[in-house]
């Protein structure tokens, strides 16, 4: 499905994800034993968080999720165009127009507003067919969803559009990363009692699901009939106090091959600004990767690469394209690789310790990393 490195190298990429099937494969398993026979829900939106697509879906399928969940119509699409044929969840309602796109590619709509049910209705019963949906609620988070005063009341509309049936209900949680914090609580209390008042209504619901990665780790009460896994299938951590919690794998290596090298005295300064300046004479190294490739700017000055097994500070700005590195009396020569997220040796820059530098989160490191960084994946077969 990706190019091999050399197949990259050869369209003349100097940098490369790899990304490591296997350990998806291997942390969905992780899961599903934690998720106690809920079934699991491979969340793949945003390019499966930058690791890739169909490949990382087909990983975890493989591996026993049953269900996928993306954010738009057109990451669907993407799916299905590769042949992927399991229920695809799409987390937010489209534009009306989608509806007649979700009918013909067999995609299971999320439902919180009355007018795109019946537009969904409507294009269902114009294919002469009947279609699930998820309905969501509102339990706090407050992006999208019904209001808990609402939901009987829509639910009891669109229980009667002759298109569609409600197959299950779903909310999010606001801060399950933060282990015992009393909101999670309330947001489960009230999806249950929200749950509850939609049954009694006669909505038999096949799928209550409101655990994303950081409740099946930790908040076993969420996990109902599913469970929906995101970052914690590509081996990265939810949360801080979640770290070491399960035995995940880091699926995603970022590596570069260095392009140049040089020995520059001292007092020479480096890139942009010229704000780094040598202390010493010393060896000098292009990496050819830069913000346009996801590795922010704010990692100037601030970040470990690994070349040879050894930390090396980045060295001044990082440009669009390339930044440097003071390697010191360390020798490095032109085709070194430069190892930016990932292991080498017994050192490893992970994810978190990039998020750490710069004030975010690991979601954003790996999912900024553009297409035109191509993936390699290790481990294709199941």
């Amino acid at each position: 499905m990706g190019l091999t490195r050399a197949e990259s190298e050869d369209r003349g990429h100097g940098v490369w994800a790899e990304v490591d099937l296997g350990a998806i494969r291997h942390n969905i398993g992780i899961l599903r034993n934690i998720a106690r026979g809920a079934e699991v829900m491979g969340v793949v939106k945003g390019y499966a968080y930058g690791h890739g697509n169909p490949a990382s879906a087909q990983a975890m399928l493989e591996a026993g999720a049953t269900r996928l969940g993306v954010a738009r119509v057109a990451e669907a699409l993407h799916l299905r165009d590769a042949g992927i044929s399991a229920p695809i969840h799409v987390f937010t309602e489209p534009p009306p127009r989608s509806a007649d796109t979700m009918i013909d590619h067999d995609l299971t709509a999320t439902i919180y507003t009355e007018a795109f049910a019946r537009e969904l209705s409507e294009a269902a019963l114009a294919a002469r067919r009947r279609v699930p949906v998820h309905v969501k609620i509102d339990t706090g988070m407050h992006r999208v969803g019904l209001l808990a005063d609402d939901a009987v009341g829509a639910i009891k509309a669109i229980k009667t559009m002759e298109g569609i049936v409600i197959e299950g209900a779903w909310s999010h949680l606001a801060v399950a990363d933060l282990v015992d914090h009393p909101f999670t609580r309330k947001q489960l209390d009230l999806f249950v009692d929200v749950v509850g008042r939609i049954e009694r209504v006669g909505v038999k619901l096949r799928y209550r699901h409101l655990a994303n990665s950081a409740a099946t780790l930790s908040v076993p009460e969420t996990h109902f009939d599913m469970v929906r896994c995101g970052i914690a299938a590509y081996g990265l951590w939810p949360g801080p106090v979640l770290v070491g919690s399960a035995d995940l794998r880091p699926a995603m290596a970022l590596r570069a091959r260095i392009n140049q090298d040089k020995v520059l005295p001292a007092g020479e300064r480096l890139s942009y600004g010229l704000d780094y300046e040598l202390p010493k004479t010393a060896r000098v190294v292009t990496v050819p990767a830069g913000y346009a490739d996801g590795y922010d700017r704010r990692l100037s000055g601030r970040a470990d690469v690994l070349i040879d097994g050894r930390r090396h500070r980045v060295s001044g700005t990082v440009c669009m394209d390339q930044f440097l590195v003071d390697t010191g009396d360390h020798e490095v020569k032109v085709g070194a690789v430069a190892t930016l997220i990932g292991a080498d040796g017994s050192e490893t820059v992970s994810a978190e310790e990039l998020a750490g530098h710069i004030g975010t989160i690991n979601y954003e490191v790996t999912t900024r990393i553009p297409s035109r960084v191509p993936r390699i994946y290790l481990n294709e077969g199941a």
